[in-house]
């Protein structure tokens, strides 16, 4: 029993990377800096993602309502199909049927269907969406001016080469 103690002691001090295993237990860096990483990239990520919630909230509409008001607007006064919102959105993993449908209730955004294809409900901004953006503009121009104020453009520069090599696409 001594022995099989004296073992597991002697593993938990001799990790391969110089770190004790005991460490990690109590300790942000881990066995793998690629969990390191993942931890924190998925930190910063919803950091960023409560942030622009709050400087779009006085519209009522969420971070990910403002990118579809966006990328709408970038295509007005034509439309796009929900499928094509969603692939110019960041989040992949959002709803965007029910953004749009928020959307919509709110008068941001109309849904038609086109002629020659009835099953395809294409979104388009409306005046109002417009109004909208010019109203929140300033507020997220004004939270990226102090995200700014954290980190220099460099910083944020070798951050985005870093996050795009991470997905393959350095």
């Amino acid at each position: 029993m001594a022995q099989s103690q004296s073992h597991s002691h002697s593993h938990e001090m001799n990790h391969p990377h110089g770190r004790q295993e005991s460490a990690a237990r109590g300790n942000p860096h881990h066995r793998f800096p690629a969990l390191d990483a993942i931890i924190a990239v998925s930190q910063a990520a919803e950091f960023f993602r409560t942030k622009v919630d709050m400087a779009v909230a006085p519209l009522d509409i969420t971070g990910v309502q403002y990118t579809i008001l966006r990328v709408l607007k970038r295509v007005y006064p034509m439309g796009m199909s929900r499928t094509d919102i969603h692939a110019q959105i960041i989040e992949k993993s959002v709803d965007v049927t029910r953004s749009i449908d928020g959307l919509e209730k709110n008068g941001l955004v109309v849904r038609s269907r086109p002629q020659k294809d009835r099953r395809l409900s294409v979104a388009t901004i409306t005046d109002k969406g417009m109004q909208a953006l010019e109203q929140v503009d300033p507020m997220f121009f004004s939270l990226l001016h102090k995200l700014s104020s954290v980190m220099t453009p460099d910083e944020f520069n070798e951050l985005t080469r870093l996050s795009k090599k991470i997905m393959g696409e350095s």
